[in-house]
């Protein structure tokens, strides 16, 4: 696993977040809106610079990149796409479906499996997603999804280096991978938790399901996202604000002769 998480020992980390998860999970999660943005002038391999404000958990940013998987002669290549923004979301316009045709300017798994990835300035849980759902091609709506997380020896608003790579260099940057599954509801629009287990990870990506075993076409557009801070990371905030009132506690203690 990479690690760029706090520099305190292990333990000290390991009790922080402990003592500390119940308090971060009752804070109210900062939520990212994917609807603001222009379309002009966008080119394959753009990024987007989101931010979010908690009113208990202060500022958060993300860097936000489109991208799609395409299968040639048996290999799993990445490809860069563009990342476009809609009233409706964020969607992803891939090689293969350049005019957004038959709703394909959406995360899609039609011929190509598209996916976002998203870079946040510190560790966080995902929490809720507003999946705007899309018929592609005729088909029925869906929206199952696959999810992945990890932990980024890069800084958050530096680029990827994923263009025509093989996919196992794609895998390399997460360490773990689940499904979200649409809900039985005929395909309809939906907000839905997307972390059950409740990973945490500063590197997320969310795409139309790689696996697809449903044999439906998934193709969604992602409206808002709401996430929280890794309890190890507000823990270390509180400490460091503990330590900060009571240095200027002694500083400001009388002195006497």
């Amino acid at each position: 696993m990479k690690l760029n998480r706090l520099a305190a020992p292990a333990a000290v980390a390991a009790a922080f977040a402990t003592t500390y998860a119940a308090p971060v999970l009752a804070k109210t999660p900062a939520v990212f809106n994917f609807t603001v943005g222009s379309n002009s002038n966008v080119s394959d391999g753009n990024a987007r610079i989101f931010s979010a404000t908690s009113p208990d958990l202060g500022l958060f940013r993300v860097r936000a990149t489109g991208w799609s998987l395409e299968t040639v002669n048996g290999v799993t290549y990445v490809r860069d796409s563009k990342l476009m923004v809609y009233s409706g979301g964020l969607g992803v316009t891939s090689g293969d479906d350049q005019n957004g045709d038959d709703n394909q300017h959406t995360i899609d798994n039609d011929k190509r499996k598209d996916f976002i990835i998203l870079q946040f300035d510190k560790p966080v849980a995902l929490m809720t997603a507003t999946f705007n759902t899309f018929s592609v091609r005729g088909q029925s709506k869906d929206s199952d999804a696959t999810i992945k997380y990890g932990w980024s020896d890069l800084a958050w608003n530096s680029g990827l280096n994923l263009n025509n790579k093989n996919v196992s260099v794609l895998n390399a940057l997460f360490d773990g991978t689940y499904t979200s599954f649409a809900p039985s509801n005929n395909g309809a629009s939906n907000t839905r938790n997307i972390n059950p287990d409740l990973h945490w990870g500063d590197i997320w990506l969310i795409g139309a399901d790689f696996t697809n075993t449903d044999r439906r076409i998934d193709g969604f557009k992602i409206t808002n996202l709401a996430v929280i801070p890794e309890p190890a990371t507000w823990a270390m905030m509180i400490a460091g604000f503990g330590f900060v009132g009571a240095v200027a506690r002694r500083r400001a203690r009388p002195q006497f002769a």
